[in-house]
Order: C-alpha cells, then structure tokens, then sequence
C-alpha cells in the first residue's frame, strides 16, 4: 500500500489570499524535496465558489510525517509554507482544517494499492484469482490502472459481468480466473494479457495485434 494525503483548509469567503482563477499553485521548498508541494484550490469555477476551501498535496515520505504527527503540527506547518508564499499579513487562521490519516487505518494501511519492485504478473493475478464462487474487484485487483478510481470501476463491471454470466450459466463468461500455483521470478511478455487483466498492452502499440 501506499500513501498520498491531501490536507484541506478552510477560510473565511471574504479573506480568501489566492486567486481564485487559478487552481494549482506549486511550493517549492529550498531544503527539504515534497514538503506542501502542490495546493489546489476549490473556491473556483466548477468546483465550490465562495467556499474558501483550500487543499495541499504530499506523498511518500511526507504523506507518513504528516499522518503520524499531531494535527496542529501540520496545521502550523501548511500555514508557515502559505505565508511564506503570500505574506504573514494576508493569511488569516483557518476556519476547519481536517486530513485523513490512511496509512494509520486498520482496514486500509495505506490509501491506495502499489506494487513494489519485483512484483510480478503471476503474483498480482493471483491476488484477482477467484476462490471457488468468492470474487474479487478493487482497484487493488486491476493490473493496468491499480493505485487509480477507475481501476475499481472496470473491475468491478468485469467480475460483475462474470457473476452474472454464472448465475445465467452462460459458460462462456462464467470462467475462472487464472491462479498461479508456482510463481516465477519474471514476467513473459505472453502474460501481459486478457487473461491475467491486461487488455491493452504497456509495450511498443496500443494492442495486442501485430
């Protein structure tokens, strides 16, 4: 698993500092890589105007700081970073302030699904591998977009398309998925396919015609 937090803040609608036209602005400290990089703004066209709603981005590394430290920690820190940015004066105190803590998540650990090095096709299809009439689906079990919501959503019509081809005893859907019983050390270029969750290929085209 990994992690990836956003910390939101909210600020009164009449003493918003950014410019609401813009929604990205990027922080880049001098010492330390990933510390409050990336702020995003929601008090725009499209989002949620007026809401003075502001939010910062990290990962990895800073992702496990920020969510084994204290609130007012972060809250201190995100606030030095925009004032830094656009002067003591002209950044008020929050009105909320809130981020989840995944990785601190008994039934998560992490907020999203990463495959470390060394993972291989085998080993990642085991995990979609169905057991008897139990069926996976999350974006943890999809091999090309894990980590990513739409992951989750093809997954999930896949194996609900299966379930239901099943139930109809419609052979030709209703098929097993592949579970390795002894993994190699490395990945075939012939596995990366239907079979193992691959539909369109990472490698020299866009499928899996010559």
């Amino acid at each position: 698993m990994a992690t990836y937090t956003k910390i939101f803040l909210q600020f009164p609608a009449d003493k918003v500092f950014w410019n609401t036209s813009t929604q990205f602005f990027l922080y880049a400290d001098p010492v330390e890589r990933g510390y409050y990089p990336v702020f995003q703004s929601l008090d725009g066209p499209g989002f949620l105007p007026g809401s003075g709603i502001l939010f910062v981005t990290v990962v990895s590394t800073q992702s496990y700081i920020v969510e084994n430290q204290p609130d007012s920690v972060t809250k201190a820190q995100v606030l030095a970073v925009l004032r830094s940015m656009y002067g003591a004066s002209n950044v008020p105190e929050p009105t909320a302030f809130l981020y989840p803590k995944w990785s601190k998540i008994p039934w998560a650990f992490g907020s999203y699904s990463n495959w470390p090095p060394g993972t291989s096709v085998e080993m990642h299809q085991n995990l979609r591998a169905n057991v008897g009439r139990l069926w996976f689906a999350g974006e943890h079990t999809h091999a090309e977009y894990y980590g990513f919501l739409h992951g989750a959503w093809f997954e999930g019509q896949t194996v609900a398309n299966t379930i239901a081809g099943c139930l109809k005893g419609n052979k030709a859907v209703c098929v097993e998925e592949p579970n390795y019983k002894m993994l190699h050390g490395t990945t075939p270029i012939g596995q990366y396919d239907p079979a193992n969750g691959w539909f369109v290929t990472s490698f020299q085209t866009y499928g899996f015609d010559d």
